[in-house]
């Protein structure tokens, strides 16, 4: 087979009532360019008929190719088992809800062409469709990659993106177990642009990201590729113990100064210090801690994703 234009990976979970809409509306986007593609689903060991719907779909279509886990990894790994085994000369990645519109992937793929020095191209919504929940995650997640990594204000951080295979390459080398792109990304180049495209509503189905995923997500953002954490922690404590040195003084230039220092008892200010210092103490080692958890994972060499199956294979 002649290597495709396109790869348009999708990490695919409880979605197979939609698939087929999905496939045909990427078809007719690729086929009004003109352009020669390979659909990459990836079925996160949905407990659902997904994987059924996507060896359907691949066996109407010889452009379809599906991939099948042996267990649930999360959206992340589910996309780089995705981009190890795109072939194509661009790759996009994209969500299965339809909210990313497949009319928009010439957007992106086109402004990547535009410019040869571009690595990647990324989606900033026009209107997001997200609840304030999700959007004010979006947000925080934004302001932690511009403090984390470096991030170019104007870049949005969205899962909807289009990529030259070089830097696909260079982010799949890195061997973490816990694979966040956009923070690879973020790392590995600044030759970025983001690209306004539309945003839908969900049309079916509902966002597997609630209050507690959304924070653990932000976590593993940042404490998995980052110790900028590690930093203000030990930032706080010397502004703490400067703090310290500075009250210190105070009350000596008082007691000096016969100003009655020795009666004052500094019951409230003991009582700020120790809730002060024992909360940052807390914190600090609750940091250390999911550190400790993050090492363990890599140590242990647990694998992002095992594919179980795949549509190739049936071709063959």
């Amino acid at each position: 087979m002649p290597r495709p234009y396109l790869s348009i990976v999708v990490p695919c979970y409880r979605s197979g009532g939609w698939l087929e809409e999905l496939t045909s509306r990427v078809s007719f986007a690729m086929e009004d360019r003109g352009w020669t593609y390979e659909l990459i689903l990836v079925n996160d060991s949905s407990p659902d008929t997904t994987w059924e719907t996507i060896q359907q779909i691949a066996d109407a279509d010889s452009r379809v190719r599906g991939v099948n886990l042996a267990f649930n990894t999360g959206q992340f790994r589910t996309t780089f088992c995705g981009l190890q085994m795109a072939e194509g000369q661009i790759v996009v990645t994209m969500d299965d809800d339809l909210q990313q519109l497949p009319e928009e992937i010439p957007a992106l793929v086109e402004a990547l062409e535009a410019d040869p020095n571009l690595d990647a191209v990324l989606a900033r919504y026009s209107g997001k469709k997200h609840g304030w929940l999700r959007n004010l995650g979006s947000a925080v997640m934004n302001c932690l990659f511009r403090l984390s990594y470096g991030k170019p204000k104007e870049i949005r951080s969205t899962t909807f993106r289009a990529m030259r295979p070089q830097l696909v390459d260079s982010i799949c080398q890195y061997a973490t177990v816990n694979p966040n792109i956009n923070p690879l990304i973020f790392q590995t180049t600044q030759k970025l642009q983001s690209v306004d495209v539309q945003h839908e509503d969900r049309p079916r189905g509902r966002s597997g990201y609630g209050l507690i995923k959304l924070f653990r997500l932000m976590a593993d953002n940042v404490l998995s590729v980052s110790t900028l954490p590690l930093k203000i922690v030990t930032s706080i404590g010397v502004l703490a113990a400067l703090g310290s040195v500075v009250l210190a003084l105070y009350y000596l230039i008082r007691y000096w100064a016969g100003d009655g220092i020795e009666t004052v008892k500094g019951f409230v200010t003991q009582v700020l210090l120790i809730n002060f210092f024992g909360g940052l103490t807390l914190l600090s080692v609750g940091l250390l801690g999911e550190y400790v958890i993050r090492i363990m994972e890599e140590v242990r060499g647990k694998p992002r994703f095992l594919v179980k199956e795949t549509t190739d294979a049936e071709d063959d």
